[in-house]
């Protein structure tokens, strides 16, 4: 155990460093800073909620650096599109701390942040998995008619209605192939700025399903223009929270010794599967961290007396990142296989790029 005496807390420094190279593994392949898992995840190792916020955000400013250098190399990042969301997200995370300190003087913090993860995440679960278990089916019936497909297709009808909002400017994207209304792209960095300033969170796990199913962009280019778009807006989220006393430094600094090898594999492993597939570890992302954040919330809502709800939160927190790090591997392993013309489970050609 190490004592963080700005913390006030004593935590197992193995478990920060494990904590930050998996979830560097699972942001790096789904283009978020990973926070709607970390800042749980700190709360259950016992940090206070401000102070969860705080670090995680701090943390993931340096952790999605390097991810964004690699998806920068891949060419999945659309500059203009990323850009273009800055001003917003600056303006949306100011509010999202002004009113994480609100709740930091109800004494509500934890709580609070809880509830709002819980409850944002069970709706992006809901609606990703039902359009990513379309859009599989729609890329198998097209091979199986002996139609080529790439690394994209998605169903959802909503690019085609905000790319139709005649607001003026508007901004040709030529990486991502789109053409929008600033206004939408402005909209879509504030309102995940709010959720980075609040949450503790980059806001990727909102800003990559808005930018496939809102602005249009495709799945790999969401996935890096998110984490440049990360990188920025948690430099600042992560300035305003040490000011706000709310980082403890060594704890950011552990945790970022293990993200900067699993933002590494991660960025690279998004080259061998297709766009559904990165949706598809998102929406499972997204339920499994919703699992972890409600039995904490049960174990405080409880007056914190049944502790074997304290317990099977951190297994289960530490569980879920270790089995989306397996489920990437294994895509990458069964996509080698395949390239290869190795049999593979019927699931997985409308998932991994072919050769």
């Amino acid at each position: 155990m190490f004592d963080f005496i700005i913390a006030g807390i004593q935590a197992p420094l193995f478990l920060l460093v494990l904590t930050g190279m998996t979830v560097g593994m699972v942001g790096g392949f789904i283009g978020v800073g990973g926070g709607y898992m970390v800042t749980p995840a700190l709360i259950v190792f016992g940090f206070p909620g401000y102070m969860a916020s705080g670090i995680d955000m701090t943390h993931i400013a340096g952790k999605s650096v390097v991810a964004t250098v690699r998806h920068r190399q891949l060419g999945n990042i659309d500059w203009v599109l990323g850009l273009a969301m800055v001003g917003g997200t600056m303006f949306g995370v100011e509010q999202g701390v002004r009113l994480l300190n609100y709740t930091k003087k109800l004494g509500l913090s934890g709580i609070i942040l809880l509830t709002a993860s819980v409850i944002i995440m069970i709706g992006l679960f809901v609606y990703t998995q039902l359009e990513t278990q379309k859009s599989t089916k729609k890329i198998g019936e097209l091979e199986k008619d002996g139609r080529k497909v790439g690394r994209e297709l998605s169903v959802s009808k909503g690019p085609r209605i905000f790319q139709s909002i005649p607001l003026y400017p508007i901004v040709r994207c030529r990486t991502a192939r789109i053409v929008v209304s600033m206004w939408v792209i402005v909209l879509v960095g504030i309102i995940t700025g709010v959720l980075s300033g609040f949450l503790g969170v980059g806001g990727g796990f909102v800003r990559v399903p808005a930018l496939v199913y809102i602005v249009g962009a495709s799945t790999h280019i969401a996935v890096g223009t998110d984490l440049l778009e990360i990188a920025v807006s948690g430099g600042y989220g992560a300035l305003r929270h040490s000011m706000m006393g709310n980082v403890d430094m060594v704890a950011v600094l552990f945790m970022i010794v293990g993200a900067m090898f699993g933002a590494q594999f991660g960025s690279i492993a998004t080259s061998f599967v297709r766009g559904p597939a990165i949706r598809y570890i998102l929406s499972y992302s997204l339920i499994l961290a919703t699992t972890g954040a409600f039995l904490r919330l049960f174990y405080m809502l409880t007056g914190s007396k049944h502790e074997v709800l304290s317990f099977f939160a951190v297994v289960f927190t530490l569980g879920e990142m270790f089995f989306l790090c397996f489920f990437i591997l294994s895509l990458v392993l069964f996509s080698l296989r395949y390239q290869k013309g190795k049999p593979v489970p019927a699931w997985i050609p409308p998932l991994v790029v072919a050769k």
